[in-house]
């Protein structure tokens, strides 16, 4: 009979043992269901001309949302390249994609996006904003007063043409041009 040493680790670390399985746990996170467009949800697909101080990139878009409380974001290029997939519902964003960050994914408080992400997130607020004024022929709209990431939107549209909002992030110099069909 061969004698094996006991696999029971021993109890001086078990304290240790918790605190990284407990962290290990805590750091993995459930993939959240965020909800489909609905028929209540308005919907608008066309062209985003993306631009930062170094680059520019055009792609195709569909843009998903319901007020405030949910909003989805394709943005693509070229034969289906992802390069920005943006889903929130409520209190939690998800990203995925090129613009994403270096991981290409993150997922969390849509208050704490990081870098430039933050921009995109911000997005749903900008379309929130310009809801109430998406039939107007022009409009010009701005954060909030004290906004973390103020921005300036500005919508315009003549009959039978498509719509165009230009939104504009001046703290890191950040432009998106949306083209959508009506």
């Amino acid at each position: 009979m061969v004698n094996l040493p006991c696999m029971i680790p021993n109890p001086k670390f078990r304290p240790l043992m918790a605190a990284l399985l407990l962290g290990s746990l805590a750091a993995c996170q459930t993939a959240r269901e965020f909800p489909a467009p609905g028929s209540h949800w308005k919907n608008a697909q066309g062209q985003l001309q993306y631009t930062t101080p170094k680059h520019s990139i055009i792609g195709e878009t569909i843009l998903s949302g319901n007020g405030l409380q949910d909003f989805q974001l394709d943005f693509v290029a070229g034969p289906g390249v992802p390069l920005m997939r943006l889903s929130e519902a409520g209190d939690v964003a998800r990203a995925e994609g090129v613009f994403a960050g270096a991981t290409g994914k993150w997922q969390g408080d849509p208050k704490h996006a990081h870098g430039r992400l933050g921009n995109w997130v911000a997005l749903r607020e900008v379309f929130a904003a310009l809801e109430t004024r998406i039939d107007a022929p022009s409009a010009t709209l701005s954060s909030p007063e004290g906004a973390v990431r103020p921005w300036t939107a500005q919508l315009s549209q003549a009959p039978g043409q498509p719509q165009r909002i230009r939104i504009d992030f001046p703290k890191t110099r950040e432009r998106f041009t949306f083209v959508l069909a009506r």
